[in-house]
């Protein structure tokens, strides 16, 4: 095991986090109990979901949760909160790798989270400022435009897709006055979402608890070693021996399981808080906002009239040293910062909107060497389960995801019910094709 992959101690903190709960940093025993029925190591969107729906199939043994640092602190706690599914933009390659039906997987697979999402945040009435909305993608170079062009056409012959009706391309002044930024010659809308994630997956945490889930914070994991059929799992403080064991450990994953190294990479990222001094027309979209390549930005508009911008690749990706295999969070890349000032003036609704950029911060993401999370059964290595490596692109992919392995971890469906690309095979393991840097568009990375 690889301690360089642990999560530094010292996080910058977000805005998400200004909203730190109560238990941020429980240890529901002053010891680590000796067994656990399944051990999950990890409390954000995957380790707080799987808790949730291994407890929503009705699981009566015992569980518990391990956690690097407080609470829910990596990167669900400083994404950007845009429930974003990618509907056409990468059809062409996910078509030229799985086919048309493996391609449709995906995409109905991420559409579907905007429904599982909002149905749960309603069945729990949790309080996360979550509004379903429509997402708008501007491409602002030939580039990206042409790119645009040549999924969505694509993306929209293919017939297993079944959310094509949700998606709608514009062109010219359309474009401009849909999107509100009068660079864009096409945009792209389809039905998103936006939220505080932190507050989501901290509020059904909390409900776990109350069923009696033993959350151990800042207990960092430290390997895992087959004993007696079950697994023991190393910490920091201690060993636990579980029957069962979930890595959601997303960019961290090498630390607990060397087998991923190299093949979910912590990669660094940059995000901002942005309030405006007097509050402008309010964007009705949340945006992807697009460059060549994989250069883009997102950004949501919150209902307190601030928004969360991400992205400032300019100033990450033609360096390697700074971002990738990187979990250092608690400093930010450099020019960053200068990045997000001033950020929305390209939209002509706060062209005379004086604004501040009152917090940045750095998050941690698992990119993987395929692009797709690894959600499934270790092959040749019973009750050792992963789901992690979500690509900067989790919050239209874990939450079914983590529905299903559950599923798989209490023994009801192995099978999961997931798309094929996502499923953990030997294969996939086995496969040495590091793709990471090429699909960041950046192959001669500076070092």
């Amino acid at each position: 095991m690889s301690s360089k992959y642990l999560p530094a101690s010292n996080p910058v903190k977000s805005f998400w986090l200004t909203a730190e709960v109560d238990f941020k940093d429980l240890r529901s025993t002053e010891e680590l109990p000796a067994e656990a029925d399944i051990v999950i190591v990890g409390s954000g969107y995957a380790g707080s979901t799987m808790a949730y729906y291994l407890m929503q199939e009705q699981f009566s043994g015992s569980m518990v949760m391990l956690e690097a640092r407080d609470v829910c602190t990596g990167a669900t706690a400083r994404n950007g909160g845009h429930l974003k599914p990618s509907l056409y933009y990468s059809h062409k390659s996910w078509k030229h790798r799985y086919g048309e039906k493996g391609a449709a997987e995906i995409v109905n697979f991420e559409h579907a989270h905007l429904k599982a999402v909002k149905e749960i945040i309603e069945q729990e009435k949790i309080d996360c400022d979550f509004v379903l909305t429509r997402s708008c993608d501007v491409h602002l170079t030939k580039t990206a435009e042409q790119d645009c062009i040549d999924n969505y056409y694509d993306m929209m012959r293919n017939p297993y897709i079944t959310c094509k009706h949700d998606t709608q391309i514009l062109f010219g002044e359309a474009a401009k006055n849909i999107s509100h930024v009068v660079d864009s010659n096409v945009c792209v809308t389809f039905t998103a979402g936006q939220l505080w994630p932190y507050k989501l997956m901290t509020s059904l945490l909390r409900k776990c608890l109350e069923k009696g889930l033993n959350l151990q914070t800042n207990t960092p994991v430290l390997g895992t070693e087959k004993r007696a059929g079950k697994w023991l799992v190393k910490t920091s403080r201690g060993t636990i021996l579980a029957k069962k064991v979930v890595f959601a450990t997303n960019a961290y994953t090498a630390s607990v399981e060397p087998k991923f190294e190299n093949k979910i990479v912590p990669i660094k990222g940059m995000c901002s808080h942005i309030t405006p001094e007097n509050r402008p027309a309010h964007l009705n979209n949340t945006y992807g906002i697009r460059y060549d390549g994989a250069d883009q930005d997102y950004l949501i508009n919150r209902p307190d009239g601030s928004v969360i911008v991400g992205g400032a690749k300019k100033h990450i990706f033609p360096f390697k040293n700074l971002f990738y295999n990187v979990v250092d969070d608690s400093t930010l890349v450099p020019g960053s910062e200068r990045y997000f000032d001033g950020y929305m003036k390209r939209f002509h609704t706060w062209d005379t909107t004086k604004a501040t950029t009152d917090y940045v911060w750095s998050g941690i993401l698992g990119y993987t060497d395929d692009s797709f999370p690894y959600v499934g059964e270790m092959p040749h290595e019973e009750g050792k389960f992963v789901i992690a490596g979500f690509h900067g692109h989790g919050m239209p992919r874990v939450l079914l995801s983590s529905k299903a392995l559950a599923k798989a971890v209490l023994g009801k469906d192995k099978n999961l019910a997931i798309p094929s690309a996502f499923k953990l095979s030997e294969q996939r393991l086995k496969q040495t094709n590091n793709r990471i840097l090429q699909s960041l568009g950046t192959p001669e990375a500076k070092l």
